[in-house]
């Protein structure tokens, strides 16, 4: 099964898991900070954001145990602070902050475990998997840079990976407003499991700081991991019965 084909069968059942049973709806959005690793070192966190509407199972006969759907907006990535140089005249200076954005369209499906703590406060864990489709990046930004040093140094559109997957694990509280309204926060941390980003190695690269040597780039592959703090509102849709 090609990714497309799970996308579509991923949206297929969320549709069908909300028109067949008693189940919570809602948005929930919040603060995200992106971590990459670039093969040989590790780039700085990237602090930004992410948005989501999903759907939760409801049984009253097994009122702690749930599946969920969501579908979101969410910004991946990871950032470049730090790094400076000496100019001509041996002063060092700073260089501004690179952020490197990945804007991907998120689909997941999961399942939770609740415990209650008080007759308004429950606690619940979590544990999905994702799949993503990057709508867009910001790595343009850095084509003018790349042309100057005649090679690949920053990321470049031509090796990003539009179909991603991954997994998502977190843990939070619920809490009641009323018999149909609920709050939640919650804590995820989302591996990827696919690369978002894969350069193959490149050859005979003129050497920037050489001229008149050639070097290889060797290969460079990312993978995302996107801790995200959440808050939410749940709404209770309620089907009843009659006989």
């Amino acid at each position: 099964m090609n990714k497309k084909a799970v996308f579509i069968l991923i949206f297929g059942l969320i549709v069908n898991f909300g028109m067949s049973q008693s189940y919570y709806f809602g948005l929930k959005g919040g603060p995200s900070i992106g971590y990459q690793k670039w093969e040989t070192f590790n780039q700085s966190p990237l602090v930004s954001f992410h948005v989501s509407t999903f759907i939760e199972s409801y049984s009253e006969d097994s009122p702690l145990n749930a599946l969920f759907a969501q579908i979101g907006f969410h910004n991946r990535g990871s950032a470049l602070r730090g790094a400076g140089g000496y100019s001509w005249d041996n002063v060092y200076y700073r260089l501004p902050t690179k952020n490197f954005v990945f804007s991907n369209l998120s689909l997941a499906l999961g399942a939770k475990r609740k415990q209650e703590l008080t007759n308004k406060l429950k606690s619940f864990y979590s544990f999905g998997l994702r799949g993503e489709y990057t709508l867009k990046t910001n790595l343009d930004l850095y084509t003018g840079a790349n042309t100057a040093f005649s090679y690949y140094y920053y990321p470049d559109n031509n090796f990003v990976n539009k179909f991603t997957y991954g997994a998502q694990v977190g843990g939070g509280l619920e809490f009641l407003f009323s018999e149909l309204i609920e709050g939640l926060f919650e804590i995820t941390i989302n591996p990827d499991l696919s690369n978002q980003y894969d350069q193959p190695e490149i050859g005979s690269v003129i050497d920037p700081y050489h001229p008149s040597n050639t070097i290889t780039l060797e290969r460079r592959r990312i993978k995302n991991t996107t801790v995200e703090v959440t808050f939410g509102l749940r709404f209770l849709r309620k089907i009843i019965y009659l006989d």
